[in-house]
């Protein structure tokens, strides 16, 4: 269904929507929505992989989903969609909505206000700005209010320390940002973090091996290592290698040396001791660092700690 962009007009074809699913499913459907999620997309082909990536989503976070294409001098319009799914064992479908709305990227100061009733009442509202734009503009600062937490992903940015320098800027404004070059991270910094629980060691140093361009991701890593060790040296070191990214980390102590090392597709090699064991990092692809980040409620207060 379309609609000019006319809030009330938008909530009513929800209702018929609605209605429709109702007629066409014997057993009913089940209404599901635990947020609002407003997906800011590039063009069409990327408002279609968000599309994707929310069909994924709504399994584990329900939402009332308003994909926005921003493009400059976009005309304003808008249809409702319905991600439906069957849960394993149930003869009932599950169901949560969506709105895609096009608008002109210059103008989204009015699109915050035709976007304020199209919000679900009493739920959190998470922004989630796709592309390297959100770096180099100012266009999506109307948006900002609306939301509860802001996430984006800074490896998709140009310059690493140019977008971590807005996020810092967003951060001290009072804005709560969400990084998926930091979700990345969680697997190694467990690792990391389980070394330490069962291995005591005095940190005196640490070097950090990476491939292709120093990232957000590997910036991050090593700002995180300096924060949870004051005063102790980080070096950054890049290395040979066809996918960029974190390869291995060296941590020398007074009384050891762990190393860790990229060793498969996904399998992180860890040596102390004399010992050597395997672990599996978690999924790096976007649909699980997604599901990873929006179960995060609340503020990421070592993120913080990191952007500051």
């Amino acid at each position: 269904m379309t609609a000019a962009v006319n809030p009330e007009r938008v909530l009513k074809d929800l209702r018929e929507l609605w209605e429709q699913l109702g007629k066409e499913q014997e057993t009913g459907v089940l209404r599901a929505c635990a947020m609002t999620l407003i997906v800011i997309a590039e063009d069409d082909e990327d408002a279609e992989q968000a599309r994707h990536t929310l069909g994924v989503l709504m399994h584990d976070h329900p939402s009332r989903a308003i994909v926005l294409k921003a493009a400059e001098d976009s005309e304003t319009s808008a249809r409702v969609f319905a991600e439906c799914w069957m849960p394993f064992g149930r003869n009932q479908q599950i169901c949560s909505e969506g709105i895609e709305m096009t608008a002109d990227a210059a103008n989204l100061g009015e699109v915050a206000r035709l976007l304020l009733p199209l919000i679900v009442p009493d739920l959190p509202v998470v922004l989630w700005a796709r592309g390297a734009r959100f770096f180099s503009t100012r266009y999506f600062d109307p948006l900002f209010p609306l939301a509860h937490k802001i996430v984006v992903d800074s490896e998709t940015a140009r310059n690493s320390r140019g977008a971590i320098a807005v996020l810092r800027e967003l951060h001290a404004r009072g804005e709560r940002i969400a990084d998926l070059a930091w979700t990345r991270l969680t697997g190694w910094r467990q690792a990391i973090a389980n070394v330490f629980d069962d291995t005591p060691l005095e940190l005196a140093g640490a070097r950090v091996g990476y491939t292709g361009a120093a990232s957000t991701r590997v910036l991050y890593f090593s700002r995180w290592l300096e924060r949870s060790a004051p005063g102790v040296r980080v070096e950054m070191e890049q290395v040979a290698g066809e996918i960029p990214g974190i390869r291995s980390v060296t941590l020398s102590g007074k009384n050891g040396l762990v190393t860790m090392a990229i060793s498969g597709a996904g399998l992180l090699e860890v040596a102390t001791g004399g010992r050597t064991s395997r672990q599996i990092l978690p999924p790096a692809d976007l649909d699980s660092i997604m599901r990873a980040e929006l179960s995060i409620t609340g503020a990421d207060a070592v993120f913080e700690s990191v952007l500051r």
